[in-house]
């Protein structure tokens, strides 16, 4: 690949040391640096970000195979650069070039052993298509949706486990539906018509997308589903002033999250990638959104790119939901999945970057996807013994799973879509004023809580998937004493509002030392809505409690 227009001094600088054999390094330690991976690693996921610097001026940085077949090249900014990867499974070797300075780097891809895994799925309601709204210039098919989706997912699963392992806990993340032999997305026909779905509210989705998938081929007690609605429809907004007039011109759209389901409309997903080498060029896309004709879920940046940041950060911060997580102050469980672009680009300007990435011409990579990119699943009409029921909602006799039960709805609300300009910058304000520490710079991180919570949770731990719950789960709450208690070792408490499901007070207890049981805190004095306790224990047992309000 060639960068567009004349060289400049950068590249004659490349030249220059690629010529001189005295400062060509095979592997020179002082040379390019990769600061997050380590040689040699192991990971658990397929899709490998790499954040390192080089030692002289250069614009691009190449990305070779073991065998010299040149797969990419990645531009450099203030001499850092960040490179995706695809890995195969077992031992995949690379070359990083840059600067007349070369790096060899192995790296291991294993996934973990477990039956625990995020399925990502594309729904098509009937009557509809399947086609997801955007511009006539992309391609909207289902084929299409399936691929954004699903290389979506995996976005999130590296960035999870890249936050994981800058807040101390490893690269743990949860496991994809293709990392187990499965397809990247499954593409699901729902008995849902496109124009009920279209007139329902997100909560009456929600609950039905649920009941379907529970009751369906596709239900299983080890899947926490990422589900997107394939007939999201907006019908046009001259001029939006707020999120809410958005949204009330938007049919069949839902950002909700919790249980085991997390469902997104698709009226945005025409600006997510397509491929590895499309990612840093979508998220740079400043071209404008019409809001006559597209949605705009850009957090109020009006951009491509812009709606591309919010609504993958949004996916994120529902799955966040599903994985047992409340809201937070700031972070992904706050306002911070906004932010989700730079973890990609990195913290240089997005201006920068936009002017030197948008010279580049694509990427061009040999990977090509070896498992199916996705099937598909018919839900079919339920029998329905009482004929004045909907036959579109099936009809069971007990709760859906543990994973839909005692859902309280109110905790759903999606945080990621303020209510005004306003609102949207008071609560940036809070996170751009908030001291972060180096790793925390891209604004997209796991709050220190989240990350404790999510580094126990079952979701991600192989060792937790043998352990039968009803005979290890003595995680409980003695309201007499105010203590919670585990034998396995308490590792975090939490208080939560019961309306919005805010973390108002949180505690962690980590290292070999186990703490048996701990006193349960009395909530702020600012308090005024009920409270929910929330603890996990050292092999991810949950325990969800609502405290009485004698208690505070």
């Amino acid at each position: 690949m060639v960068l567009a227009g004349n060289i400049s001094v950068s590249e004659n600088l490349c030249l220059h040391h690629r010529n001189n054999p005295l400062l060509y390094s095979n592997n020179n330690q002082d040379g390019i640096f990769v600061k997050n991976v380590l040689e040699g690693e192991t990971l658990n996921y397929s899709l490998a970000l790499l954040c390192g610097q080089v030692p002289t001026t250069c614009s691009y940085i190449k990305v070779l195979s073991d065998n010299k077949h040149q797969i990419s090249e990645w531009p450099i900014i203030d001499k850092e650069f960040r490179i995706l990867l695809e890995l195969q499974r077992g031992i995949n070797k690379f070359v990083l070039e840059a600067g007349g300075f070369k790096k060899k780097l192995n790296l291991k891809y294993e996934p973990r052993t477990t039956k625990l895994r995020v399925t990502p799925i594309y729904i098509i309601c009937d009557g509809h298509d399947g086609h997801f709204q955007g511009p006539c210039s992309e391609n909207r098919s289902p084929e299409s949706a399936a691929t954004r989706i699903g290389l979506g997912a995996r976005l999130l699963q590296t960035l999870t486990a890249e936050k994981l392992h800058e807040a101390g806990h490893g690269r743990k993340t949860f496991q994809l539906e293709r990392d187990l032999d499965g397809p990247e997305c499954v593409v699901m026909h729902s008995v849902l018509h496109v124009d009920q779905a279209r007139a329902m509210s997100q909560r009456e989705l929600w609950e039905l997308v649920g009941r379907e998938l529970m009751t369906g081929p596709l239900a299983s007690k080890n899947r926490k589903y990422m589900a997107f609605l394939s007939c999201t429809k907006y019908r046009g907004a001259p001029s939006p002033r707020t999120h809410e007039d958005i949204l009330s011109r938007t049919q069949g759209h839902a950002s909700l999250g919790g249980g085991g389901l997390a469902l997104f409309g698709s009226a945005c997903l025409h600006t997510w990638p397509t491929s590895i080498s499309q990612i840093q060029y979508r998220f740079l896309d400043m071209t404008v959104i019409d809001t006559e004709y597209l949605m705009d879920d850009s957090n109020y940046r009006g951009t491509y790119g812009g709606c591309l940041a919010t609504t993958l950060g949004s996916v994120l911060h529902e799955l966040g939901h599903t994985f047992d997580l409340g809201h937070t102050r700031d972070g992904i469980m706050g306002r911070g999945f906004d932010y989700v672009d730079r973890v990609f680009l990195g913290t240089a300007s997005i201006e920068i970057n936009r002017n030197i990435i948008m010279r580049c011409k694509p990427q061009h990579t040999t990977i090509t996807l070896t498992r199916p990119l996705s099937i598909t699943v018919t839900i079919q009409q339920p029998d329905v013994a009482n004929p004045t029921q909907s036959s579109l909602i099936p009809q069971i006799s007990k709760p859906l799973s543990t994973n839909f039960d005692k859902l309280n709805f109110s905790t759903l609300q999606r945080l990621s879509t303020p209510t005004s300009p306003k609102l949207n910058q008071s609560l940036t304000e809070v996170i751009f004023n908030d001291k972060k520490t180096e790793s925390q710079m891209d604004k997209t991180y796991w709050g220190s809580a989240c990350a404790t919570l999510l580094a126990y949770h079952r979701w991600f731990n192989s060792e937790f998937d043998s352990i039968q719950t009803k005979n290890c789960n003595d995680l409980k709450y003695d309201i007499k004493r105010n203590v919670v208690q585990s034998r396995f070792g308490v590792r975090i408490i939490e208080l939560r509002e019961s309306v919005g499901a805010m973390v108002i007070e949180s505690r962690q207890f980590l290292g070999n030392h186990l703490t048996l049981e701990t006193i349960v805190p009395v909530p702020p004095p600012y308090c005024i809505s009920a409270v929910i306790l929330f603890a996990e224990d050292s092999i991810g047992n949950i325990l969800k409690y609502p405290l009485p309000t004698e208690f505070y």
